[in-house]
């Protein structure tokens, strides 16, 4: 598995149906489900930057039962993995779920990789209008935010391009970024998180679990999936 041309390797053993997990250590347990679930997010970043879009279906797929083992059977995300899974892998032709799955992306730049969410996107021009909006102060008028909201990402463009020249700019200070880095380190390194045969113990984290996928249930996953799967083509049938 390869991230911006660094190597991980992580061997994570096979876990079998009925049987319990052989960690005991509840500090190497929370570290090791931290892990997991951060390797899935790195994941699917990078689908969405590469636009592989058969690659998010599946992943979808993974993260209905993630979404539950985080939250509960009445995640909205996971309400919506199952909806999209329907529409675009049973409901849609196929000409249309590819159309569907393209438009939850987009690339500005047109580079490669450089793919990012549709809705983010979105977001992040409806904050550069808000921002040039405020820009006008107390006695905007009506025509005037229509005017600027027209003109935003023009005015943007001369602030990107000023940033992007190298030109010297005021800075807040903040703490650095290395001295961060630093620290958090040298605190792991003391605490060996994926050390086993930890004697210390925490008796208010005993439920934790390595991997919060083994903790849901097969049948009522089975059930969260057919009844709102049927919502779904419901909601379809209506709109038609």
């Amino acid at each position: 598995m390869s991230f911006s041309g660094n190597i991980i390797q992580i061997n994570v053993p096979a876990q079998k149906e009925n049987v319990q997990e052989p960690m005991k250590d509840d500090v190497q347990k929370y570290s090791t489900s931290i892990v997991r679930v951060a390797i899935d997010f790195m994941v699917f970043c990078e689908v969405i930057k590469a636009r592989d879009i058969n690659m998010i279906s599946i992943l979808m797929k993974r993260f209905i039962p993630l979404f539950i083992g985080l939250s509960s059977y009445k995640s909205k995300y996971a309400i919506e993995c199952v909806d999209f899974i329907t529409k675009t892998e049973c409901l849609l032709s196929e000409y249309d779920s590819v159309r569907v799955k393209l438009g939850l992306l987009v690339n500005r730049k047109g580079k490669p990789g450089k793919n990012k969410p549709a809705d983010m996107q979105q977001e992040n021009n409806i904050k550069l209008v808000k921002h040039v909006i405020r820009g006008l102060g107390a006695g905007k008028t009506d025509k005037a935010m229509m005017r600027v909201s027209k003109a935003a990402p023009v005015v943007s463009e001369p602030a990107a391009g000023f940033e992007s020249s190298g030109a010297k700019r005021k800075k807040r200070k903040s703490k650095s970024l290395k001295e961060d880095l630093f620290v958090l380190s040298t605190k792991l390194r003391e605490l060996r998180p994926f050390k086993e045969n930890r004697s210390r113990q925490t008796e208010s984290f005993n439920k934790l679990s390595a991997n919060i996928i083994w903790k849901v249930e097969k049948e009522k996953l089975q059930e969260f999936v057919i009844r709102h799967s049927k919502r779904a083509i419901n909601k379809l049938e209506n709109l038609i």
